[in-house]
């Protein structure tokens, strides 16, 4: 077996107890911030002052010994013998991992913000079948960094080495590249994710609100008004409440936009994708530098999200599943934000060498319409009959629940398709942001069709297709055709001679 520098136990970087240290004052800081608030509100005299900077001293300290315990006792080395690498770590409770190179998915070399300022680096090592990084390294030097990395994937192409999470601003070999410019993470940035960072915002304020209201409870703004012996329209008073809701509503809207559009920028600004052999390497960060690298062979899935205004300008985001746990964790997929359909096509064709063309397609019975109605429609609005001496003059939200449903249950209808093919099988779905997740039916590992007992009359079912990175799931269609479709998808798995990885 070639030598290797790392057959003897190796630390991490001196300078690494100084970002131990820090990142465990921040949990810290984050568990006991309400009492930081609590006491800064009440107020306290010089001496309290004093003891509570002297306390939050000590913890300080208590932390720098708690991250020089976790830096001495934090090794990793290669087995000479057998080629794992073995990683030591714990303080009270020891614990060492053993993994054989031939396991290591990736190998991912990062720079955050702390460690940029620190002039060190994070390397990330990566398995199948699990959703989150089995080793990390926090502090170490680019040299030790990529010289691991080389012997880690010293079996694999020239390419996989050269370019497998290397950071922005290192000399290194390029290869074909894409660059997603600031214009279209702007684009992106403007028509995506909106309604998600609106709900946190709205949570937030209501949050507020609500205390806000337990604080001025002992008076409504009715009693401040006719206190004074002001004469003021009932009617006019009833419509004030809408005036400032509707006035926050917007504003908030607006905001969610504008952090939503900062985010992007700070996390995927300066986004390059490098195409060499049969890898992909993904650069991207403004803050933090962040690198990941996607394996052409070991592509489960690719997720296409679009609405209806990125469609006018173009943009989309893009989400390559590899082999992973977890289909739902952010670690589990990489994403592309802001890309064109003519970046898309070239990303897919260098994945899959062809462009997928659907010559076939599902679409869901109409029974699945009648009962989105029955659940979403018609029982709510009964209930709300019912509940109506309950609820006053609120009869228009019944109303505009009911326009709302009924838009987004015809929308979801619309958008839902089983596309197929000889080599690939699609699921598209969602209301406002259309989401179509593609898989090879040569990688499929499972499958479940099922069918309901009062489905049979009807000849309904559902399918669900599994690969090692994420399923596809059509529900509500023809079962016969779908028997077909999965009896002819299992034929071409087990005549397949390629592997799923």
């Amino acid at each position: 077996m070639k030598s290797s520098p790392f057959t003897t136990p190796q630390r991490q970087s001196e300078i690494g107890i100084l970002l131990l240290t820090l990142i465990n004052f921040g949990k810290f800081l984050k568990a006991a911030w309400p009492m930081y608030v609590l006491f800064f509100i009440k107020g306290r005299d010089t001496q309290g002052y004093l003891l509570f900077i002297l306390g939050t001293a000590v913890v300080f300290v208590f932390m720098a010994v708690i991250s020089w315990l976790q830096y001495r006792n934090f090794s990793y080395f290669i087995n000479a013998q057998t080629g794992e690498l073995i990683i030591s770590s714990g303080i009270i409770n020891r614990k060492k991992v053993s993994i054989e190179k031939n396991k290591i998915q990736e190998v991912n070399i990062n720079q955050p913000f702390i460690h940029k300022l620190l002039k060190i680096y994070k390397l990330e090592i990566d398995t199948p079948g699990s959703d989150k990084k089995e080793v990390t390294v926090n502090a170490i030097s680019y040299g030790n960094a990529v010289d691991l990395k080389n012997y880690l994937l010293e079996n694999r192409t020239t390419a996989d080495v050269d370019l497998n999470g290397l950071p922005s601003g290192v000399p290194q070999e390029r290869g074909e590249e894409i660059r997603i410019s600031v214009a279209s993470l702007v684009k992106y940035g403007l028509t995506a994710n909106y309604l998600k960072s609106f709900a946190a915002l709205v949570g937030f304020a209501f949050y507020i609100g609500h205390n806000a209201i337990e604080f001025l409870r002992g008076q409504t703004l009715e009693d401040f008004i006719f206190d004074r012996e002001e004469v003021i329209d009932t009617g006019l008073m009833q419509a004030l409440p809408l005036i400032p809701i509707f006035v926050m509503v917007c504003a908030l809207f607006v905001l969610a936009i504008i952090v939503n559009l900062i985010l992007n920028l700070f996390i995927y600004f300066g986004m390059k994708i490098l195409k060499r052999e049969d890898r992909l390497s993904l650069e991207y960060g403004l803050l933090n530098s962040k690198n990941a690298i996607i394996g052409r062979r070991k592509v489960q899935m690719i997720t296409e999200i679009q609405n209806f205004l990125q469609k006018k300008v173009n943009v989309m985001q893009l989400r390559i599943s590899q082999i992973s746990g977890d289909e739902h964790h952010k670690d589990s997929y990489n994403t592309i934000p802001g890309c064109s359909t003519e970046e898309k096509n070239e990303l897919v064709m260098f994945i899959w060498k062809c462009i997928p063309r659907f010559e076939h397609s599902l679409k869901p019975n109409l029974r699945k319409l009648v009962i989105g109605h029955m659940i979403f429609i018609i029982i709510p609005v009964i209930i709300s009959i019912f509940a109506r001496p309950f609820m006053g003059n609120y009869f228009w939200l019944i109303l505009l629940y009911f326009v709302s449903a009924e838009v987004m249950l015809i929308f979801s209808f619309r958008n839902s398709r089983l596309f197929y093919n000889e080599d690939f099988l699609a699921v598209q779905s969602g209301i406002w942001d259309i989401g179509k997740k593609t898989i090879e039916t040569e990688k499929i590992q499972a499958v479940r069709l099922s069918q309901y007992f009062w489905q049979k009359r009807s000849d309904l079912g559902a399918v669900h297709f599994y690969t090692a990175g994420g399923r596809i799931s059509f529900k509500s269609t023809g079962y016969e055709k779908l028997k077909a479709l999965v009896n002819y998808s299992l034929y071409r798995v087990e005549s397949s001679q390629k592997g799923w990885m």
